[in-house]
């Protein structure tokens, strides 16, 4: 018998997934969107027009050079049907750093994988399944199933990063700086260690359907 928690969880993701929109309008609706100048009202919109020039350059380079072997594998391994519920707000510079490569996945994934956007400040209950540490981080990715049903997580940022953010957050000489040096990081990296973690959490979607 299931849970309560796991019958709100499950009803929660059914209705996410429902009012969800594409990873396509998603980012096409970020590429649009105006920041509000109003720092007291929407305090992070100041990142919005960088962001904006993060996905169109990330979407030139993947475009040009493809995707990683062993991501490709996987999604060529994955069952049709598989999903990808994603969490985040256009003023989320990880999430400009990292939603290109689930768009580029779907490209690439000949039908078998759909991923929608949820923007986590409308949805909080949803959210709240997924909390990293106690905090609403994002982006964070859902794998599901084809019936909906939560296969894995993976976010909010890669895993080099996170480590990265946690030692310069913790010395407060340079904490000031870890926004910059975050994304300094993921520009040298070139969305590598995004691709190989999304491969590590396709495993799930295959294994399930094996």
């Amino acid at each position: 018998m299931e849970s309560k928690h796991s019958l709100v969880a499950a009803r929660l993701i059914i209705q996410g997934w429902a009012e969800a929109v594409s990873i396509h309008a998603h980012l096409d609706g970020l590429l649009d969107a105006e920041a509000n100048p109003n720092e007291m009202e929407a305090p992070h919109d100041k990142y919005i027009p960088i962001n904006q020039q993060r996905v169109k350059r990330i979407r030139k380079t993947l475009v040009k050079n493809g995707l990683r072997g062993d991501l490709m594998e996987a999604l060529g391994r994955i069952p049709k049907g598989t999903k990808m519920l994603v969490l985040n707000e256009f003023w989320c510079g990880d999430g400009a750093q990292i939603l290109p490569v689930h768009e580029a996945m779907v490209e690439r994934a000949n039908t078998k994988l759909e991923v929608r956007v949820l923007m986590r400040d409308a949805h909080l209950q949803v959210m709240d399944l997924f909390l990293t540490h106690g905090d609403r981080s994002i982006p964070m990715t859902v794998l599901l199933d084809a019936e909906l049903h939560i296969l894995g997580t993976w976010g909010p940022r890669p895993a080099e990063a996170m480590s990265l953010a946690r030692r310069i957050k913790a010395d407060s000489s340079i904490a000031h700086t870890y926004n910059a040096e975050v994304h300094k990081w993921y520009a040298q990296n070139k969305q590598q260690n995004i691709q190989a973690e999304l491969a590590v959490l396709l495993e799930h979607a295959y294994k399930s359907g094996s």
